[in-house]
């Protein structure tokens, strides 16, 4: 097969979920299958350049994605959607599996396998529902409207979790199919844990929707009970002076270090390194970092909301607890006192990225 994967961000010049995703799939596809990565140009010259068997293309410049209140650009996804087409006319794909996010690349690969009766997959990490409104104002209705237009589009609809299958059967897609996040186990195992040790890691972006001052008022609270919980916060993000602040003014700047963003193999180190990964987040699409944490022996805490995801993860596998929000500070002192259940390795084998990409490729073919 020759597979085309759209996406405007690129693992490992951008190193979040979806790329990451992306990366672990199509470099694994890459040894049997011809696989293409529909991006931005986030390299330094060329038109084109390859990754691990990857054939990255370019469809023009990056862009900022964010405006200075940390909220995706219109204009960034609008220039994306209308240079995907011309890339695609290019070639002749048998498989076209585009992101969801940010929607308007979407219509130009549903026109695509139309004219060229391609299979079009069409792979969601969340739904955002009413939250556009609380994300844009009044022009989050435009929002809404934009998602669920693609949501009914004319293509095989993937989640990667029973909460978005559910959320888009909301919005109308029909016949979803779950193709979950997954980890590299053996990786994972052959890092040893940092030297300086760590209570409580959190990795992620540092928005507001991931909950981080809920974490730095735990770390306080802690405080009054007795345990100087040493925190690392790893990521960046628009909220990091805020947390920064509030650390100093809640008297705990020095239990807390804010790190930016690590390589992958520092970040399962000084996982191994901690006692526990809290992610107060109250929109996880997946939570790859809580299996990540997870495959370093590492419990997770995190809330119980109901567009989180990662609560999915910590139920099923049993290791680390889902607290409600006034719960949060209790749990994550249960568990510093060692009251969790130990780890089940069976049930972490099913999102090794090895069977994931077995389920995705089955996946392709049946179409």
């Amino acid at each position: 097969m020759k597979i085309a994967f759209v996406y405007d961000a690129a693992y490992p010049f951008v190193k979040g979920g979806g790329e990451r995703r992306i990366y672990e799939l199509a470099k694994r596809l890459a040894e049997k299958h011809e696989v293409c990565w529909i991006t931005l140009r986030w390299w330094n010259s060329g038109n084109s350049i390859e990754i691990d068997g990857i054939n990255y293309i370019s469809v023009g410049k990056c862009v900022d994605f964010y405006t200075k209140r940390g909220r995706r650009r219109i204009s960034e996804a609008l220039y994306f959607g209308r240079k995907v087409l011309p890339a695609l006319m290019r070639e002749r794909y048998d498989v076209v599996d585009c992101t969801a996010f940010p929607y308007f690349p979407c219509f130009s690969a549903r026109f695509y396998s139309m004219l060229r009766n391609t299979r079009l997959f069409i792979t969601w990490h969340e739904v955002w529902g009413d939250y556009w409104l609380d994300y844009l104002g009044k022009l989050g209705h435009l929002g809404k409207f934009v998602e669920k237009r693609v949501a009914m589009l004319k293509a095989k609809h993937i989640a990667v979790s029973n909460l978005t299958r559910r959320e888009l059967e909301k919005l109308g897609a029909s016949n979803v199919v779950v193709v979950p996040n997954g980890v590299d186990f053996k990786r994972i195992e052959s890092v040893r844990p940092a030297e300086e040790k760590w209570d409580i890691v959190f990795a992620g972006r540092l928005i507001r929707e991931k909950g981080v001052d809920k974490l730095i008022k735990s770390v306080a609270e802690l405080r009054k009970r007795g345990i100087e919980a040493k925190t690392l916060i790893i990521g960046n993000g628009p909220e990091r002076r805020n947390l920064e602040k509030l650390s100093f003014q809640l008297g705990v700047d020095n239990l807390i270090r804010f790190v930016k963003f690590v390589e992958d193999d520092r970040l399962y180190s000084l996982m191994k390194s901690a006692r526990v990964f809290v992610l107060p987040s109250m929109r996880e699409g997946f939570g790859v970092v809580v299996l990540e944490a997870m495959a370093c022996g590492l419990p997770v805490v995190t809330l119980d909301h109901p567009m989180n995801a990662a609560a999915d993860l910590v139920r099923e596998i049993g290791f680390g607890c889902v607290a409600k929000t006034d719960e949060l500070i209790d749990k994550i002192y249960e568990v510093l006192n060692g009251k969790i259940p130990p780890l089940s390795r069976e049930r972490l084998e099913k999102y090794h990225w090895d069977s994931v990409c077995q389920l995705l490729e089955k996946t392709y073919y049946r179409v």
